[in-house]
């Protein structure tokens, strides 16, 4: 008894000094959140492009799908944090205010307000003392403060789940278009459906819990069933982060209070959301558009702010030295295309281990003759297939100026100084263009179809415009 009495008076003080701690981690995550969400952005951005690409073949079309559903969720989670944070610490601010002034006088004197009728009685029977007011701001806070990484932690299951039915869905496509026995895929396509219908379900009903305050806990007949859907999602969701503050808040605080709360919250994040969505400019284009008539700064190396390319980039709209240099992004969705066009100019991308260094060079301390480069795969026999491969690549592209066919020199494998994007950079001859405005268009070889679902054949590949690029000769 007497540890557990000190263990009562420690956290006892804990909690009368827990509004410091709130107010030091929340004004360091609104901090953090400020400037985390456009970094994220970015890397979000990068991240899809790069590594979330279903037609590249890395990782499986299902998986890809799943991923980017959680990586595009994040942002709402974060600006959802950010709100609710936002409004924690104005309660906050303002509890601190009631602190101060009734430091100075903590008595509302009624009588001198000399009130008449009914607000004689009403006035000071509804209008809390400052006191009461303190004690009241300060469980409010509290709540609030808990309540948001309740609701996050919450909309982060709901992510988690979604994604993994998300990925059964995607199962049960890939399965069809596996090449054997009819009856098999019959057989394996029906029990992924029944799976994903069960996993359905048990989500439904395990949310449903949630929201109705655990009542599917309290059903004589029905918690038989519930309990292992109650253990499976417990787990798949992550609910061990905050179950304890939801059981304490559902045993703590009334209903009405709990969903007044979780509504207010929602409201603000709502209102912030539709005010951030406000577009007034109805009559300007807005996406990735291919066409001339809109121009992109980050088309243009010395425009660019800190952003990565998109699809191809120039120095600078304006061009004075008689040559272009052209520089177009190597993207991974491409990789099934060009397995197609060039099935023996794979395998460039050959990562040395220290492992495989280490044999190299005992190999050659062995054998004096023997050449390392050729050991580690980046000898001449690897030059001829970097040839190879770009001279594939070069057939992928088309460069037009003004609506004129433009030879080049072929392509160079470039991995840009922006941010290091891998891509093909050519240098184009425009010395015999006049001065003023020029219009530049890539066309690239593209698959009518989904390459993960269906064989590529040459009939389904056309050459399409890619992008437009203006600029100009001085």
């Amino acid at each position: 008894m007497d540890e557990s009495s000190k263990l009562r008076r420690w956290v006892s003080n804990l909690q009368l000094e827990s509004w410091q701690l709130e107010l030091l981690i929340t004004g360091f995550s609104i901090f953090l959140l400020v400037g985390s969400i456009d970094a994220y952005d970015v890397f979000r951005r990068e991240f899809v492009f790069n590594k979330l690409r279903p037609d590249a073949g890395v990782i499986n079309p299902i998986v890809v799908v799943a991923i980017s559903f959680v990586v595009n969720s994040i942002p709402l989670i974060l600006n959802f944090l950010l709100i609710n944070l936002l409004v924690h610490l104005l309660l906050r601010g303002f509890w601190i205010g009631i602190v101060g002034l009734s430091s100075v006088s903590s008595t509302i004197y009624f009588d001198k307000l000399n009130l008449k009728g009914a607000f004689r009685k009403f006035i000071p029977k509804k209008v809390k003392s400052l006191d009461e007011l303190i004690v009241y701001l300060d469980k409010i806070s509290s709540v609030i403060f808990a309540y948001t990484y309740l609701l996050v932690f919450s909309i982060l299951s709901v992510v988690i789940v979604t994604s993994i039915i998300f990925s059964l869905l995607g199962l049960s496509t890939w399965v069809a278009t596996l090449n054997v026995n009819n009856g098999l895929i019959t057989i394996l396509s029906l029990l992924i459906f029944i799976l994903i219908f069960l996993v359905i379900l048990g989500a439904i009903i395990f949310f449903l819990d949630t929201l109705l305050f655990s009542a599917f806990k309290k059903s004589k007949w029905f918690n038989v069933i519930y309990f292992p859907i109650y253990r499976f999602f417990s787990v798949v969701s992550f609910s061990i982060l905050y179950r304890s503050i939801y059981y304490h808040l559902i045993t703590n605080f009334k209903r009405k209070q709990i969903v007044g709360v979780a509504l207010i919250l929602l409201v603000f994040f709502f209102l912030s959301q539709r005010v951030s969505g406000w577009d007034n400019y109805k009559f300007y284009p807005t996406g990735d558009v291919i066409s001339e008539h809109l121009m992109s700064g980050n088309a243009y190396d010395d425009t660019r702010n800190d952003t990565y390319i998109g699809k191809a980039s120039i120095p600078s709209k304006f061009v004075d030295n008689g040559y272009l240099e052209l520089f177009i992004r190597y993207e991974a969705a491409d990789n099934s295309l060009l397995t197609f066009l060039c099935p023996s100019a794979q395998g460039l991308s050959r990562e040395i281990s220290i492992s495989d260094g280490f044999k190299a060079g005992v190999e050659v301390q062995k054998d004096s003759t023997v050449d390392i480069n050729e050991l580690l795969n980046q000898g001449e026999s690897y030059a001829d297939l970097v040839k190879l491969s770009i001279d594939c690549v070069s057939e992928l592209y088309e460069i037009w100026i003004d609506g004129e066919k433009t030879e080049t020199d072929g392509f160079m494998y470039h991995s840009h100084t922006n941010r290091g994007e891998k891509g093909y950079l050519t240098v184009l001859d425009i010395e015999a263009l006049s001065r003023g405005h020029h219009l530049l268009e890539i066309r690239k070889q593209t698959f009518a179809g989904i390459s993960f679902m269906q064989d590529i054949t040459a009939d389904k590949i056309s050459m399409k415009t890619y992008v437009r690029l203006n600029f100009w000769v001085q």
